[in-house]
């Protein structure tokens, strides 16, 4: 099974998200991604046996122990890939705690023999693949702060038109103080 783990994002922060994927709707066309998908991956393990997914609850339930829910605040717009084919999506502001989440977990996840894609975690949402930005014209996104407070297991289905995420084990962290 198709494996990744992800920050949930909070209801405040997923309606801005709507809203700029609205705004973008009126100047770019591509793929969305629908509202229900919307997330931070932490970690991208790729194809994983069935059996294996217990050792990874295991180490999410390790990686968020004692860690604390904590803020973001969304802010602008950014791409990967080609102009004509891209991936845009927006990113968070300087978070130290989003850093330190993901190194956690991707700690937890070496140290247990799991393999993931290694590059650098940078916090931002995919609102949209396959994107045609080679105008250059895109919205002022929608700006919006809420907790992390949720990082999930999520099964990823390619198999119909569109992905299907499926939550496969949930940790909530601690409250902030």
């Amino acid at each position: 099974m198709r494996l990744f783990v992800a920050a949930e994002l909070p209801d405040g922060v997923l309606d801005a998200l709507v809203e700029t994927q609205a705004a973008l709707r009126e100047c770019v066309t591509g793929r969305y991604v629908a509202p229900d998908s919307l997330h931070v991956t932490l970690a991208f393990l790729g194809s994983v046996d069935a059996s294996r997914v217990p050792a990874i609850a295991d180490a999410l339930d390790d990686a968020c122990a004692g860690l604390a829910s904590f803020n973001v605040t969304t802010t602008g717009l950014g791409s990967f890939g080609r102009r004509a084919q891209a991936t845009l999506w927006q990113g968070f502001g300087t978070s130290d705690e989003f850093t330190h989440l993901a190194q956690c977990v991707r700690k937890e996840l070496t140290d247990r023999g799991f393999s993931f894609d290694s590059k650098t975690f940078l916090p931002h949402v995919t609102l949209m693949r396959k994107a045609d930005i080679r105008s250059g014209v895109l919205p002022m996104p929608s700006i919006a702060s809420g907790a992390i407070s949720t990082v999930t297991l999520f099964k990823s289905d390619l198999s119909g038109p569109y992905p299907v995420y499926e939550p496969l084990h949930r940790v909530v962290l601690a409250e902030s103080a």
